[in-house]
């Protein structure tokens, strides 16, 4: 059995597959909502002081700890947007694509030769909808968007494979 994919990416589904791929793991996404509430509320509540009292110097203490959520919000997000702009711009992401799946692995067909990856090479998983960013041991990011595949039957097919061959290691 051998599933052909074929297609392009395009700036959008490149970095929403890049923001998929990285996306943390459930309890780290809580985490990060509850940092932004705190963050939001203390914000308010800071800057609001500061115009009524005029105090900079009393609420210091309220801005450094703005300052240090401020920083582990950025680190949960930014550095995957500047991580896929980064790759964006690189002409080997940009290129058309084609391959074929089989029970034995992913295997892309380039000019210079091809390149497969057996299922035993993936560890980390992650499908919305139409899209499917498969993540190489050694940090690899394959993306399978629906339009890939010929039919929806490849489509499934596809995805009934990945299910069955791909170890995903959770993400707390």
């Amino acid at each position: 059995m051998q599933i052909k994919f074929k297609g392009q990416y395009d700036k959008k589904l490149f970095y929403n597959a890049v923001r998929l791929a990285n996306q943390p793991g459930r309890t780290s996404r809580l985490m990060y909502i509850f940092v932004g509430l705190v963050f939001g509320v203390m914000a308010v509540s800071t800057i609001s002081e500061i115009i009524k009292t005029g105090d900079f110097a009393g609420n210091i203490i309220e801005i450094a700890l703005l300052l240090l959520l401020g920083v582990v919000l950025y680190q949960a997000y930014i550095p995957t947007y500047l991580g896929a702009r980064r790759m964006w711009n690189t002409t080997s992401v940009q290129r058309p694509l084609s391959g074929y799946v089989t029970k034995q692995g992913i295997t892309y067909n380039f000019p210079k030769g091809d390149k497969s990856y057996p299922w035993s090479d993936f560890n980390r998983l992650r499908k919305v909808g139409g899209l499917v960013t498969l993540i190489t041991i050694r940090g690899m990011l394959l993306i399978f968007p629906r339009h890939f595949f010929n039919t929806e039957t490849d489509w499934e097919r596809f995805t009934k494979l990945i299910d069955t061959h791909v170890v995903v290691i959770k993400k707390k």
